[in-house]
């Protein structure tokens, strides 16, 4: 079949040089902006390039008059071993009438690293792409049908350097472990160890990275245990890019599912490179099983330091309920309560003492109390500012059996402080509800 190309359109093409413009931090482009010829594409086009920096991929636009024609034209980008990197489809819907722009990109590179443009036009369409056909002044070359050319597209890619959380990367692109075929949605990237510093008496932390885990769409969950027995309140997450503009779901669950505290976030809660998440309720045992999970919306891009591991010392990391060899650096801060810990006002022969089980508690909490009591003696549960919720007077002398304080679900979940007060002694230890 033959097709004829309009002159105007043509000569217009030949002379276009305007690019979108690049990124203010991108460091670099490789670029081919000669044209004295054009490539008629109906079929697959290939055009091999170098990057010029190390960094990350931002960005590549390729220069193209386009007839759909009721197809679609592919845009791609592969790396040495045409494994795709980046993957764009085309229509009139999306077409900005000039060229065919992938953005948003962040695909770590090497200096000098080989990649491959794929344009493929389909069902129909077909497309006009200006370039030369002085192959000396461009390291690469074009292809057509896997036919070489000895010509070069007009084409750009930008290439961002290398952001403070990625300096200390290490070289390659994959982690170590070479041989595992990640998901669709997952790709190993290089990246370099972050310091994740978080509140609480104790936080469990994997702070090493040697990879990036794209995750695109869909939900990933990380497996770790509790530090101590009490209340995770924060955690952060290494984070080198969250999707603008999409509202993501987070949840810190129980081993078998059991929701602890959940929330949402955006991209305006990552500072730094890191996300902040915030708990407000729920509670663990030391050594207790449990995973953070984040659905992210379909369409919207999450991007997670991580490291490949050979065995589960911190966890396992899970993408849409298929197990990787990765764990993401993350840490999780958790404000301790310990029951069997107690504060006394007064340090004597006849001191008292006070636990209380089970911690957590729910609709009822047991309190043992040690030593001789005296009359008035008071036993007081006190929320967070110190107000009193619950109030028992107890009998004067030694007690044989547990104090029940019962009807407790009615009060929220969080940390509270039992009282004792006997006489001028005040005994006073923290509990968790759950």
């Amino acid at each position: 079949m033959i097709r004829f190309i309009p002159l105007l359109g043509l000569c217009a093409l030949l002379t276009q040089t305007a690019f979108a413009a690049a990124p203010q931090d991108d460091l670099c482009k490789t670029e081919q902006d000669h044209i004295n010829t054009a490539i008629y594409v109906e079929g697959m086009l290939t055009q091999s390039f170098r990057t010029c920096s190390k960094g990350s991929i931002s960005y590549i636009e390729v220069i193209a008059s386009v007839d759909f024609d009721g197809g679609t034209v592919d845009v791609a980008i592969m790396d040495a071993s045409f494994t795709p990197k980046a993957l764009q489809t085309f229509t009139p819907d999306n077409y900005n009438g000039t060229s065919l722009i992938l953005d948003n990109l962040a695909i770590p590179t090497l200096k000098n690293d080989e990649y491959t443009l794929v344009v493929r036009a389909m069902n129909g369409a077909s497309c006009v792409i200006p370039g030369t056909d002085d192959a000396e002044n461009f390291v690469g070359g074009a292809r057509l049908y896997g036919e070489e050319l000895d010509k070069n597209v007009k084409f750009s890619t930008g290439v961002r350097s290398a952001t403070p959380n990625l300096a200390g990367a290490l070289d390659g692109r994959k982690s170590d472990a070479d041989t595992y075929d990640v998901p669709n949605n997952a790709m190993s990237r290089t990246a370099a160890g972050l310091d994740l510093i978080v509140s609480g008496n104790c936080s469990v932390t994997q702070d090493q990275s040697n990879g990036v885990i794209n995750v695109n769409g869909g939900s990933f969950l990380q497996t770790f245990t509790a530090c101590e027995r009490g209340q995770f309140i924060e955690a952060k997450v290494a984070t080198p890019y969250v999707e603008p503009g999409y509202e993501f779901t987070y949840a810190l669950v129980h081993y078998n599912g059991d929701m602890i505290a959940d929330g949402t976030f955006t991209s305006e809660d990552v500072t730094d490179g890191q996300l902040k998440l915030a708990f407000d309720k729920g509670s663990v045992r030391k050594d207790a099983p449990v995973a953070l999970k984040v659905t992210c919306p379909e369409g919207a891009r999450m991007a997670l330091l991580a490291i490949g591991v050979s065995n589960a010392n911190f966890g396992r990391l899970f993408i849409d309920g298929q197990a990787v060899p990765f764990n993401i650096a993350m840490s999780a801060g958790l404000k301790t309560a310990l029951a069997a810990h107690t504060q006394s006002m007064e340090d004597d022969r006849n001191s008292l003492e006070i636990s209380a089980f089970p911690i957590p508690f729910n609709e009822s909490l047991s309190v043992n109390v040690r030593g001789t009591l005296q009359e008035g003696a008071l036993l007081q549960v006190l929320d967070h500012q110190g107000t009193p919720v619950k109030s028992i007077s107890l009998t004067a002398g030694q007690l044989t059996a547990p104090v029940r304080l019962d009807n407790m679900g009615e009060l929220r979940s969080g940390i509270y402080s039992l009282r004792l007060l006997n006489g001028r002694k005040v005994v006073s230890i923290r509990i968790l509800k759950a």
